[in-house]
């Protein structure tokens, strides 16, 4: 079933409730204020169901200037326009205005009634029509419909019902693809039933028992029932105007102008950028950093416009702004927003949001602010991703953020990012998470640089580990984009994963020079000491030149890395040769006697059980021996002892 508003907009008395009750035989007028003073005062609702399945929804918004805050909810979000102009009158100040309220929304589909059709003679009817065609020259309703109405007699009601029907049909209505979110626009509490608060989904859908939060301010609510036009429902989706019982929340938690959202989405910002339109009908200018009140969905906001783009990039009226709000408010991408001053109620401008994000204007990324608003309006996301891209080096696009936080839906983002994958401009790092091969191809080089620098002040350094390397890196890199430069690097001849770091393929060990002396000695002395394990300390006390004990143990570290030594868990050390001929003395006393135990190193190796220990650790370490009871047997029977 597809739901749809619709606005009626006009001057005061130029009969947009009369119009509501002659085409549904409701009267939008319900509150005893009203019926005595005779006028509208908030926005009336009127259910329309539709032979075709269509639920219309009548909006009656406010004619008065005073309750301009009201007309404004009311026309917020709607389909379709229907802008009452009394025959008698014409052209009035909120005629205009409000026409501008639903030109600053995109409301692209609508009619204009000539109510009162039968006060007026022919001339009279002529006349307001010709003011209407100029009122609409250059609008959505320039060349829409005009009919003359008659509330009292019905007069033009059969023709307004199938223009209206006709106009449903070719709208699409509200998306249903995005997360659930309504603007509260009307707060009431029932005795043994609670708050109920009501408002138009303005996309997704909702069930009873759904988790909600409130925002600004995060409350978490449930939805306890669900109600459209005075009839109880299971669920509503996106154009459905409803009312909600929400449980545990008091009149106090909440108020009008709040919104109800998914959990986690939509959460509140303090800045956004947009689009302003400045028509010169107004005749009135903004200036930049003019503190302003905003009318964002049905809340209104203390603001201050900034200019993005520069005095001669103007087109009609038309500037790139940030909006700088006073207090967090909930926004998204794509919604329009009216712009009064301070201290009046008139219509000076208003526009559309074009993008959210954190970023503050100032005058060093105006520029790239701007360009990346103007690829938004031109549809451009290759132009977008360049200018995000220099904003957030080294940080893969996510696309679904993206989604939320420019108008672009997330079909365009998606159509983009497989043409991109298919054209091999962009890669995926993971599901919903792209980098552009180009960004990827400059990270790359970065690594290499910073990976050959590294060995060359260092030969003898451990391989680099990723965390070190984005350390380095400037401008910083998203670790996901680092493991993935580095699977890169490494499936590349030159570059090689070793100990959980990378190190160059090509590179070979080489030992510097002011260590090349003690390296000599110490091999003959390793090589003297035959079996039997040897420490640094007890080297230097006893070599025959004089050597810190730094020198040593960076040289000791070196045959390490070379695989030339090992060292034991005591810190001392031992040459292969060495391993290997304890390993066949092991091996053979197991031969003959079934098992080694420790006792035994001072038979077979020569060396007391201090220093046999940690030798003994080792070969069970390399998996040559296990221990069983006391002594150690061979871990593996198919291994050639005697080797």
């Amino acid at each position: 079933m597809k739901h749809l508003t619709i606005g009626v907009a006009g001057h005061v008395d130029h009969g947009k409730t009369s119009f509501v009750r002659q085409l549904t035989g409701i009267d939008t007028d319900r509150h005893p204020e009203e019926k005595r003073r005779g006028l509208s005062l908030e926005a009336g609702i009127a259910g329309w169901p539709r032979p075709d399945g269509t639920m219309a929804a009548f909006v009656d918004v406010p004619g008065h200037r005073d309750f301009l805050k009201n007309t404004i909810r009311g026309l917020q979000g709607v389909d379709i326009a229907v802008l009452m102009v009394a025959a008698d009158d014409g052209v009035m100040p909120q005629t205009r205005e409000h026409l501008d309220i639903l030109t600053f929304f995109q409301v692209s589909n609508g009619i204009v009634v000539l109510s009162k059709a039968d006060c007026v003679d022919s001339e009279t009817l002529e006349l307001a029509e010709l003011e209407i065609m100029e009122l609409t020259a250059g609008t959505f309703l320039e060349g829409k419909p005009v009919i003359r109405f008659s509330a009292i007699n019905g007069g033009g009601r059969e023709e307004v019902i199938a223009i209206l029907d006709q106009a449903m049909a070719q709208c699409s209505g509200k998306p249903l693809n995005k997360p659930f979110r309504l603007w509260i626009d009307q707060i009431r509490s029932f005795s043994g039933i609670g708050t109920v608060v009501s408002g138009t989904i303005l996309s997704g859908g909702i069930r009873v028992n759904d988790e909600l939060h409130i925002q600004p301010g995060g409350i978490s609510t449930r939805v306890r029932s669900l109600e459209q036009h005075g009839r109880k429902i299971d669920e509503a989706a996106a154009g459905q105007r409803i009312g909600i019982n929400l449980h545990r929340i008091g009149m106090d938690d909440i108020c009008r102008g709040m919104c109800l959202a998914a959990p986690g989405q939509y959460p509140p910002v303090s800045r956004f950028n947009a689009v302003i339109q400045i028509p010169p009908h107004i005749g009135e200018r903004i200036k930049n950093r003019q503190k302003v009140k905003l009318y964002l969905g049905v809340s209104v906001h203390a603001a201050t416009v900034k200019f993005i783009d520069s005095p001669r990039d103007e087109t009609a009226g038309r500037r790139l702004v940030q909006m700088q709000l006073k207090k967090p408010a909930v926004v998204a991408a794509g919604d329009h927003y009216l712009v009064t001053p301070l201290n009046r109620n008139a219509i000076i401008a208003g526009g559309n949001v074009l993008e959210l994000n954190g970023e503050k204007v100032r005058e060093a990324n105006k520029a790239r602010i701007s360009g990346r608003l103007m690829a938004l309006q031109a549809d451009d996301p290759a132009a977008y991703f360049a200018q995000f891209c220099q904003l957030h080096p080294g940080t893969p696009i996510d696309v679904n953020s993206l989604a939320t936080q420019t108008i672009w839906p997330p079909k365009r983002i998606e159509e983009y990012v497989a043409s991109g994958l298919m054209a091999k401009t962009l890669v995926e790092l993971s599901a919903g998470k792209i980098v552009r091969v180009s960004d990827l191809e400059i990270f790359s080089r970065n690594f290499s640089d910073i990976l050959r620098a590294a060995f060359q002040t260092k030969p003898d350094r451990e391989p680099m580990q990723v965390l070190e390397i984005m350390h380095q890196c400037r401008p910083s890199c998203d670790e996901q984009l680092a493991l993935m430069i580095v699977e890169n690097l490494c499936r590349q001849e030159h570059w090689l994963k070793e100990k959980g770091g990378i190190r160059p393929a090509d590179f070979k060990q080489r030992l510097p020079k002011d260590l090349v002396r003690v390296a000599a000695l110490l091999q003959r002395y390793a090589e003297d000491q035959g079996v039997r394990p040897f420490s640094a300390g007890y080297f230097v006390k006893t070599a025959t030149e004089s050597f810190t004990m730094r020198q040593v143990e960076r040289s000791l570290d070196f045959f390490c890395k070379t695989g030339e030594m090992i060292r034991l868990k005591n810190g001392r050390y031992l040459t292969r040769a060495a391993i290997a001929e304890i390993k066949k003395k092991v091996g053979s006393w197991i031969v003959e006697k079934g098992e080694f135990c420790l006792r035994d190193c001072k038979e077979a190796l020569d060396f007391n059980r201090g220093i046999g220990l940690p030798v003994l650790e080792y070969l069970d370490q390399l998996g040559f021996t296990i221990k069983h009871g006391e002594g150690r047997i061979v871990a593996n029977s198919n291994l050639n002892l005697a080797q």
